[in-house]
């Protein structure tokens, strides 16, 4: 089984709210699973599977509900102080697992990539959600800027720049009136010196990034100066 867990964010309400926030995250997972699947397991049969909610526990309360016979999962391979502030879901999942856990880590790309330094989990929006949903999520998730997709393709991207614009009625506009619409985009292998120069050029704050045409991540400004700064 092919398995997927989009992280549960909470709305100021304390009540999750799936059908507008998650329905665009499900269908990219879904997505790239299906392509995994198609390129990695032919021949094989397996199922698909997507959830939201935390992570670890997802994964836990599944391989229990199955009976799995072991878990692979990946890893970033985090130490020192990131580990500890952010937390280790592999950890996590080695100490409760109901059977044998495989971590692989990723290798690192090449660091003068993109695919080095996007955020590889951008939460997403979709058009007919409210700005003042959209702004709550950001904030929550530490994100400046949400790709909108529709169906599992993107269709433009909401940035703080778009939010402030439209203060006052945040909870009356929605994103598709509000986005960029067909954003410029880069893929996992594009330089890390030309996404800084479309960023520069075109005075933008992120640039979603594509693969294949699924959306896999998002570059910031923000990333760009972390590049820069661990390179020094």
């Amino acid at each position: 089984m092919l398995f997927h867990v989009t992280p549960m964010m909470i709305a100021p309400t304390a009540m999750p709210v799936y059908v507008d926030i998650y329905r665009g995250q499900d269908e990219t997972a879904k997505e790239k699973l299906r392509q995994i699947a198609a390129k990695r397991l032919q021949g094989i049969k397996y199922e698909l599977l997507t959830l939201v909610g935390e992570p670890a526990g997802a994964v836990i309360r599944t391989a229990r509900r199955l009976a799995a016979d072991v878990i692979v999962m990946g890893t970033h391979g985090r130490r020192g102080f990131s580990r500890v502030f952010l937390g280790s879901i592999a950890e996590m999942v080695l100490r409760e697992a109901p059977c044998p856990v495989l971590c692989v880590r990723r290798a690192e790309p090449d660091k003068n990539l993109v695919a080095r330094w996007m955020s590889s989990s951008p939460g997403v929006a979709t058009p007919s959600e409210k700005l003042l949903t959209i702004q709550t999520r950001m904030h929550e998730g530490g994100f400046r800027c949400a790709p909108v997709v529709d169906n599992g393709r993107l269709v433009g991207i909401i940035t703080d720049r778009d939010v402030r614009g439209n203060m006052g009625r945040l909870d009356e506009v929605e994103a598709k009136y509000a986005m960029t619409a067909n954003p410029v985009t880069v893929e996992p292998t594009t330089p890390l010196h030309d996404a800084a120069r479309i960023l520069f050029e075109r005075k933008i704050d992120a640039l979603p990034v594509l693969e294949d045409g699924q959306l896999v991540g998002v570059m910031t400004n923000s990333d760009i100066l972390r590049a820069f700064l661990e390179e020094d």
